[in-house]
């Protein structure tokens, strides 16, 4: 799970740095895997400016590039078709090393003429595999600047190792929310606000299954927009997915993949004038199939949910969608989906094909099933601003599986099962933090487990909770309590009866050997 340090800061209120930030997260069970800071790795990269451009008088596909730095004029060679008079690029020095190509650049001559630094592509920088052309900068870029501040890319980088029973840490403001909890600064409110539909949405939502396998897909929802303008992203927002290594695609498809890591909430986008009739999920059915996302395609069958128009399957539920349906720059009308799908049912279809995604990773560890709707009303409001159109009404088929059920919880049990000597009020506080609902009064208490949190099922999980937050260094070394006096040995029976054996055959005249251990202490 990758997020930037300002990423956070939209969630959590906090002028902690990002040592302090990783040190954090590591100590309350976050493993912080690698901070990367972009503005150290790309230090000796710079803004320039080509004064001129010339054909190179021995290659056709080459060009002599004079460049403006900020501090001289070089010459540089340079093959990038879109490399022109007045374009600012990324330039690399003479002597510094470009991450994507692995290399260390000297002063060279190709082709015989005298090359001083290079004009760097996306993937040169590791930025995307894009590299049909290096980068093109806006014109307002100051020449001389760091690239990385041009680029966006002077944002520090925290990636995390999660947990299998984290699902809520795979967004960025469960991590926030953790933060927040151990003191690390403020959660800031959440603003998701309803967007009010105009009409009723031409495209209606069915879940076709029977009793056994309605866990399958329990709730579904969705919403028509049309007269979508859909094109290349904002600035903000593909800065953001590059710095966590996506690839932006266009604002329709960067949505959701920005709302997957911002909510923890994977969502899909259709074309909705290549739907036909109603969309519905259902399983899967002996001979069918279809192309996925990522240019395969893919047989079904009757273990596997999938989400299907009245003509053929759209794609797997929970894990990834069609080529056929997909949304492109050209779409106008689009149909947002929201739904839950069953944990283990999504892994088994993920591993039974193959399928590695962002939706399936999120999925088969359990979403937060209450935020189906609030997710579609975030990327409802996210599509209006960066696309316009006008929003139908949101369609629910089923309604959200339950969540934990609440139970008894003893405050006296953080100190019998962990040791730690808190008062009343602190563990209320650390776990209402973290959405736990208490009620009742004294020490013995009601608790509900938040809708994100599938893995507080007891009362022990609320202990570890505590312990987590409070940090495992500040529990104390205690002594076992022992009863008064001597205590007797006491033998096993198994103990007494290789005692004996070895007193009778001594007794016999044998004599016991004995050798090294093969197994180690």
């Amino acid at each position: 799970m990758k997020f930037t340090l300002a990423w956070l800061k939209e969630h959590l209120d906090t002028k902690a740095s990002v040592e302090t930030i990783a040190a954090t997260l590591t100590r309350i069970g976050l493993e912080v895997e690698e901070v990367f800071d972009p503005a150290t790795a790309f230090a000796p990269f710079r803004v320039a400016e080509v004064l001129r451009c010339e054909k190179h008088p021995n290659a056709d596909k080459l060009q002599v590039c004079e460049v403006d730095t900020g501090t001289e004029r070089l010459q540089v060679v340079c093959g990038a078709p879109n490399a022109r008079t007045g374009l600012k690029g990324v330039f690399a020095p003479v002597g510094s090393y470009v991450p994507g190509g692995d290399l260390t650049l000297t002063k060279a001559k190709i082709r015989g003429v005298e090359s001083n630094g290079m004009l760097l592509s996306e993937r040169e920088l590791q930025l995307s595999d894009e590299h049909s052309g290096i980068i093109e900068l806006d014109a307002g870029a100051k020449i001389g600047s760091p690239a990385a501040s041009a680029l966006g890319l002077d944002d520090a980088v925290i990636e995390v190792a999660i947990t299998p029973n984290r699902p809520d840490c795979l967004g960025v403001r469960g991590i926030a929310r953790d933060l927040a909890a151990a003191g690390l600064g403020k959660l800031k409110k959440d603003t998701v606000k309803p967007v009010k539909g105009g009409f009723v949405s031409p495209t209606p939502i069915e879940l076709d299954f029977d009793k056994e396998s309605a866990s399958a897909c329990p709730v579904f929802a969705g919403r028509l927009v049309r007269n979508v303008t859909n094109g290349p992203s904002p600035d903000w927002l593909r800065t953001r997915l590059k710095a966590i290594g996506l690839r932006p695609i266009n604002a329709l498809v960067d949505i959701t993949n920005y709302i997957s890591y911002d909510r923890a909430r994977p969502l899909h986008v259709y074309d909705a004038d290549k739907l036909t009739g109603a969309i519905r999920a259902r399983l899967g059915r002996k001979g069918e199939s279809f192309a996925a996302l990522d240019g395969k395609t893919y047989a079904v069958d009757g273990d596997m949910c999938v989400i299907a128009d009245d003509r053929a399957v759209l794609g797997l539920g929970g894990v990834m969608g069609g080529e056929d349906t997909g949304v492109t720059e050209a779409t106008t009308n689009v149909f947002i989906e929201s739904a839950y799908f069953d944990p283990k049912r999504t892994a088994r279809t993920g591993r039974k094909l193959g399928i590695q995604s962002d939706a399936r990773y999120r999925f088969e560890r359990g979403v937060d099933p209450d935020f189906v709707v609030p997710g579609l009303e975030l990327a409802t409001s996210l599509v209006l601003e960066l696309c316009g159109g006008e929003p139908s009404k949101v369609i629910i088929a089923g309604k959200p599986p339950k969540a934990n059920r609440p139970f008894k919880f003893d405050l006296g049990l953080v100190k019998r099962l962990s040791g730690l000597d808190l008062e009343p009020r602190e563990i209320k506080q650390l776990l209402t933090a973290l959405g736990v609902g208490l009620d009742g009064k004294g020490k013995a208490l009601k608790a509900a487990p938040p809708s994100w949190r599938p893995d507080i099922t007891g009362p022990a999980d609320l202990v570890e909770e505590v312990v987590r937050l409070v940090g495992v260094d500040n529990v104390p070394a205690t002594p076992m309590t022992r009863a008064a006096g001597v205590a007797k040995p006491v033998l096993t029976e198994a103990q007494l009866r290789q005692r004996l054996t070895r007193r009778v055959l001594a007794s016999r005249g044998f004599v016991e050997a004995v050798t090294w251990s093969f197994i180690p202490p």
